[in-house]
């Protein structure tokens, strides 16, 4: 027997209910995997109604501004096209006269399910391109004067690395860090990069060894640079754009690597002199008298709202270039000279969405891993270690989207005013007042 169901106006008639609304894509688009996407459409019947067919489709579109202009005289700014299209028919009736069927009073529920391959686009949010997803259910109705009816819902598709099933096989795991080393007169320099995936708005370990050589060894600077390079393209129009954005990151945390044992009087820098040698060229600090720079050097990366994610996709190709520059000076007692040494590192990294930068980028410790249990009381929830990145606006609507209960979402409203009060503190150097518990009580 239909459920009757008072009446619903043609916005809340039709519905998509999605199993995830975001679709996860594993790797690199040559990888070949396929997903599963599915859901199913709610129709809501409040009298007899005849239709011809229910279909819901899943489309794919990419949209650029060109304001130069583009075409043969130059007069379109815009441009959209569809990348990819999937059709289901839910319902349909072939075997009746007129192909009409008649829906009596209830609700109807249509389940659906889309194969989804790991080399699709992901989505793109650029402010002068991006690509989209949606799903859009139609309902074809009979009659005079009858309208369909439709429904969209928008749907995100992010790709996280992931290793290949070579990777199994292997020996050892692959690594994303990156080292470098340099063998110099003046000095021996190695360079590690901890990780060369990382979401936006996250926190960038870079660890700098310099071991000098020869006497009169001073450090003057260091330039950490993050390059991202867009490539806009429109073959069917034989349009081309690109643009270079560099990003200096900017320094959150310094820590000192150096053994005291091996070094009476190790180097060691204050936050203030750290950042001294960031913003100058000319910082002087000696490496002989003291033994060698070894600190692990932690920046904050842009958010989402300057930096966009590396793509895959030809005709919006965004790439990001990390650029790090050291320079030493040394004298030269023989020409009375001063002789200047350029250390220069060029490599690729991967800026994954800002969205997944605690799903599948800031990975708890392994303490953490075997210590935290996901049944928990508020109590304990609302103590959590905060993560130490910025919540974008995107992010935490993306969280509200994943089905988080609801102490997960006040723990994220609080861990965000905690993060901005944390900040303001920072930023005026105000000292907090002592806890109570701190405090003796004399009776």
């Amino acid at each position: 027997m239909p459920v009757i169901v008072p009446f619903f106006s043609g916005a809340k008639q039709l519905t998509i209910e999605l199993a995830e609304p975001v679709i996860i894509l594993r790797g690199t688009h040559n990888d070949k995997i396929t997903h599963v996407f599915q859901g199913e459409v709610d129709l809501v019947v409040t009298k007899p109604t005849s239709i011809s067919q229910v279909s819901i489709q899943f489309i794919g579109k990419s949209h650029s501004l060109w304001p130069e202009g583009i075409g043969a005289r130059g007069t379109k700014l815009y441009h959209e096209k569809v990348i990819h299209e999937q059709n289901i028919i839910l319902q349909s009736y072939p075997d009746h006269p007129k192909q009409e069927g008649v829906l009596a009073a209830g609700v109807y529920r249509w389940p659906f399910q889309f194969l989804i391959s790991n080399q699709l686009i992901e989505t793109i949010e650029d402010e002068m391109a991006k690509v989209f997803y949606y799903v859009t259910a139609v309902v074809n109705r009979v009659g005079i004067g009858a309208t369909k009816l439709r429904c969209r819902r928008d749907v995100l598709l992010l790709r996280t690395p992931n290793w290949s099933d070579n990777a199994l096989t292997a020996n050892s795991l692959p690594t994303t860090s990156i080292t470098s080393e340099r063998c110099l007169e003046v000095c021996d320099a190695t360079i590690c990069i901890e990780k060369s995936n990382v979401s936006s708005g996250t926190q960038f370990p870079i660890a700098i060894s310099l071991s000098p050589n020869r006497k009169n060894v001073y450090l003057e600077s260091i330039s950490i640079v993050l390059t991202e390079k867009r490539v806009y393209k429109l073959p069917e129009f034989q349009a081309r754009r690109s643009e270079i954005h560099d990003f200096k990151v900017a320094i959150a945390s310094v820590t000192n690597l150096t053994d005291p044992t091996v070094s009476q009087q190790p180097l060691d820098l204050s936050m203030k002199e750290m950042r001294r040698l960031m913003n100058v060229k000319n910082a002087h600090i000696p490496l002989t008298d003291h033994g060698p720079f070894h600190y692990r050097l932690i920046y904050t990366l842009p958010n989402c709202v300057h930096l966009n994610h590396t793509s895959t996709f030809s005709e919006i190709d965004i790439r990001h270039t990390l650029k790090i520059h050291i320079e030493l000076s040394s004298a030269i007692p023989s020409k009375r000279t001063v002789a200047r040494t350029h250390i220069r590192l060029e490599t690729p990294i991967t800026i994954l969405d800002c969205r997944l930068k605690e799903d599948y980028n800031a990975l708890p410790t392994y303490e953490e891993a075997l210590l935290l249990d996901p049944v928990v009381d508020e109590h304990d929830g609302m103590d959590s270690k905060p993560t130490g990145f910025f919540l974008c606006p995107c992010y935490i609507e993306y969280k509200k989207k994943r089905k988080c209960t609801r102490r997960d979402w006040m723990n994220i409203r609080n861990e965000q005013h905690l993060v901005s009060g944390i900040d303001a503190q920072n930023q005026y150097d105000v000292v907090p007042p002592p806890s109570y518990d701190s405090i003796d009580i004399k009776h």
